[in-house]
């Protein structure tokens, strides 16, 4: 049995700085350990690296630094991918300004992956709006809809 494909979204990521919770940096760091190809394979997009290098270089070259130390494989933003996540949005399961978010879903959703780890809560990981994905992946012919959750969700599911 090969091991469960986690896509890391970027608010994931940015739990590694400095001025974040210690509950959630410590959950994001055992998280990433976890992701050793064995108990979990990491993927991001082109999207989650734009996002990053948007941000000030006090936050993203920690962050560039974490990603470079795990290699998580990179997946690009295909026209299914842009479909998808326009469709998402022309459903109204997220805002036009929540692009970036839709194309996280889209994403996870079109190369199959296993997660999505997201912290999230508003527009990824409420039980509602992953109902939602799944209701426009089916009608766009995507019968697999990862499964969104937080980093704590995605360490017990790893570690069971």
């Amino acid at each position: 049995m090969s091991a469960p494909t986690l896509y890391v979204e970027t608010s994931v990521w940015g739990s590694i700085g400095s001025r974040q919770p210690r509950d959630r940096k410590q959950a994001v760091q055992r998280l990433l350990r976890l992701l050793d190809g064995v108990r979990g394979v990491p993927m991001i997009s082109r999207t989650v690296l734009l996002e990053i290098e948007a941000a000030p270089s006090e936050y993203s070259i920690p962050i560039a630094e974490a990603i470079k130390g795990l290699m998580p494989k990179v997946l690009p933003i295909t026209s299914e991918v842009e479909s998808l996540a326009r469709a998402y949005i022309e459903a109204g399961v997220l805002p036009e300004r929540r692009e970036t978010d839709a194309q996280h879903v889209a994403v996870a959703t079109c190369f199959q992956l296993d997660y999505l780890v997201s912290w999230n809560h508003r527009h990824l990981t409420r039980p509602m709006k992953r109902l939602q994905y799944e209701s426009v992946n089916r009608l766009h012919g995507y019968f697999k809809t990862p499964l969104i959750c937080n980093p704590f969700e995605a360490c017990d599911e790893l570690r069971d």
